[in-house]
């Protein structure tokens, strides 16, 4: 019996010692911030021998900024298929969290999941664009986050311009592993695609984008995070998930 309650006290105060405020989920932004000072370095791999290099910078006490850059084809044979643009992104949050209200932040982010159309002007599943999201964490055998956000893409070759939601929460697992969960409801990628002209490879069926993600934190500051999108096949090229791996590495200036 005292085995037992020394694994849930050490549980719940491993949960309590696990302070890193979450900017992103999987591809959602969240009301968290990177304080003055602190940097973000990290490398996505995803399909066709993706990568996008990126970083976020912490400038100001409620203000960050970010740019990422990619392209396809980057190991083998092939000719590398480098992305058209370079991505920015921006966050300032206008509320910090207390005991009763949650985080706010407004911010923009053009960098979308996947491989780039070129002809189409967007991503597999489109970048966030303009939005505003809420968090609120609470302490639940360590952390349990909760996020819910709107967003306005840019991205709209398809003319499906309807303002998006997305919603997600993360969960600590002791102070090594966290599981992210989040899910895009689509409604600006799920037109009529019987008067559209755009490829069919990147339609959307309507079924919105369900993602989940198991982040193994090695250190404090480098971070491998596992991730599975679009669970619910939402796209006709996906067969059972999109699985994509990333490294974080945190630093400060």
């Amino acid at each position: 019996m005292k085995n037992i309650l020394a694994f849930f006290v050490f549980i719940i105060l491993a949960g309590v010692l696990f302070g890193y405020e979450m900017n992103t989920l999987i591809d959602s932004p969240t009301a968290g911030i990177l304080q003055r000072g602190e940097a973000e370095i990290s490398a996505k791999l995803y399909k066709r021998n993706g990568l996008i290099l990126g970083t976020q910078i912490g400038l100001f006490p409620r203000f960050m900024f970010g740019v990422n850059y990619g392209a396809e084809n980057i190991v083998g044979n092939q000719r590398p298929e480098w992305h058209d643009r370079v991505e920015f992104s921006a966050k300032f949050r206008i509320l910090d969290e207390t005991n009763s209200l949650p985080a706010i932040a407004l911010g923009y982010d053009s960098q979308g999941h996947g491989n780039y159309h070129s002809d189409a002007e967007r991503y597999d599943i489109k970048s966030k664009g303009f939005y505003g999201v809420m968090s609120k964490n609470y302490y639940f055998l360590g952390n349990l986050g909760f996020h819910l956000g709107a967003n306005y893409s840019l991205e709209r070759n398809d003319n499906d311009e309807d303002l998006n939601i997305y919603a997600g929460f993360d969960k600590s697992l002791g102070d090594a592993v966290v599981f992210l969960c989040e899910y895009d409801l689509a409604w600006n990628d799920n037109e009529d695609w019987e008067n559209n002209t755009l490829d069919e490879t990147v339609k959307g069926m309507g079924y919105g984008y369900l993602n989940a993600s198991l982040d193994i934190y090695f250190t404090e500051y480098l971070i491998l995070k596992i991730s599975l999108y679009d669970l619910l096949e939402n796209r006709q090229d996906t067969e059972g998930s999109d699985r994509t791996l990333s490294l974080l590495y945190y630093m400060t200036f």
